[in-house]
């Protein structure tokens, strides 16, 4: 197994500016970086022109892009700044027009603390790393648009988009990085020249989605159990959690399923579970991934059980 240690090793914390106009979404987002041990947040604010005016100095920002300012204001942040965007959109052309701006990762709101911290350390460190949230937006651009790319980037995409690393995709498939870096750049000059960079369409789509819905429950972050699971557990708990069969997570996830059943029986462990019927698995998957409208009484009768919080680097990778 790669050695994650020299992805995610020990080095000097990054700062992190968060910019979400919704005060509990805020709050979730500045709790769920703080948990991890490579990420200092410095400013949190509401708007794009709060950040400048704050004069912060920062690493990475962590950027909702609807209701934070106007689109140009959005697209300078996106040039000058290493974003990585946390948006209720879930249009996959409102998750790739920041990317064509140049967001280094786009996600939903849903995402899990441990994996919006890594690919806040990534956009520093591996810019290049496609998450799934993105990469499946792109996919659906390649395929809508007509978009051109290598077998291999597509066969990438698909992968990324299911949960796999981009790192250990390109050593299975036998693809240097600086390759993939060329390629990667040229498809977004390509998603570029198809329009799919326009900012000022968001605020249009975003009204048009909202009036055709009901008004959605506010956006939640992972409960903050999940910060100390590793990123492959809090994805096998989250596919649990929403009611596929270990089999079906498997096959999402493109993993075993003996691997499945590893990771969510060692996350169990780490919070300290011993009994885990499938009863207990379910409600410890759905407390970990917020997906309980009740997460107090989840809690109470986990503790029940003795459950606590991972420690610290208590959890098996």
């Amino acid at each position: 197994m790669r050695d994650e240690s020299a992805e995610y090793g020990p080095k000097q914390p990054l700062q992190v500016a968060v910019v979400e106009d919704h005060e509990m979404t805020r709050r979730g987002l500045v709790a769920a970086l703080n948990a991890d041990p490579r990420l200092t947040v410095v400013s949190e604010v509401d708007s794009v022109e709060q950040l400048e005016v704050s004069g912060a100095e920062y690493d990475v920002c962590v950027a909702d892009m609807m209701g934070v300012g106007t689109a140009e204001q959005f697209a300078d942040l996106v040039r000058r700044s290493d974003v990585v965007v946390c948006t209720a959109a879930e249009q996959w052309r409102q998750r790739v027009a920041p990317w064509v701006c140049g967001a280094k990762a786009v996600f939903g709101k849903t995402v899990g603390a441990a994996v919006l911290a890594n690919a806040v350390w990534d956009a520093r460190n591996h810019p290049h790393w496609l998450k799934p949230h993105l990469a499946s937006a792109l996919e659906t651009a390649v395929r809508e648009c007509g978009l051109s790319v290598p077998p291999y980037f597509a066969d990438l995409l698909g992968r990324t988009a299911r949960g796999g690393r981009v790192a250990w995709i390109l050593e299975e498939l036998g693809v240097s990085e600086k390759r993939y870096g060329e390629d990667l750049r040229d498809f977004r000059m390509q998603c570029a020249r198809a329009g799919l960079g326009q900012l000022t369409l968001l605020d249009a789509l975003y009204m048009a989605s909202s009036a055709e819905q009901p008004p959605a429950h506010e956006p939640v972050v992972f409960s903050p159990w999940a910060a100390g699971l590793s990123e492959g557990q809090v994805r096998a708990l989250e596919w649990y959690a929403d009611g596929y069969s270990y089999e079906e997570t498997a096959a999402h996830l493109d993993v075993k399923v003996s691997t499945v059943r590893t990771q969510i029986d060692r996350a169990m462990t780490a919070c300290g579970i011993n009994s885990k019927p499938a009863d207990i698995r379910m409600m410890f998957a759905m407390y970990v991934c917020s997906r309980h409208t009740k997460p107090d009484l989840l809690l109470r009768r986990l503790t029940d059980l003795g459950a606590h919080p991972p420690r610290r680097g208590g959890a098996e990778r």
